[in-house]
């Protein structure tokens, strides 16, 4: 029990160093700079997107090269790819399928 405490104890001090780096660098950056960084600050201004919430958007979707509106959607696992249709579709579905990554889709729709 000792152990596992000690463990949690690591871990907090180390998400709260990682958070207070994503502070700093978050002060730093000007407002016409571009980047991933000043892609996280535009997009915390907006109400209801935190922090952590626009750092998880950038830096695992928008980032990315995506063809358009379809490759988003297909990378957040809102549709299927081109080549599933009928039954292979039904068999994965979209339940628990990258959850993080849709709920912040669609939290920032």
């Amino acid at each position: 029990m000792r152990r596992n405490l000690g463990r949690l104890h690591l871990l907090r001090e180390q998400m709260h160093e990682i958070e207070q780096e994503r502070l700093r660098q978050l002060s730093v950056v000007s407002d016409t700079e571009k980047g991933p960084v000043a892609m996280v600050r535009l997009l915390s201004r907006i109400i209801g997107v935190g922090i952590e919430t626009a750092d998880m958007l950038v830096n695992e979707i928008l980032s990315r090269g995506l063809r358009d509106r379809r490759a988003v959607a297909r990378y957040a696992a809102l549709t299927g790819a081109p080549d599933e249709s009928g039954q292979r579709r039904r068999e994965k579905g979209l339940a628990g399928r990258q959850r993080s990554r849709r709920h912040g889709m669609i939290l920032l729709a």
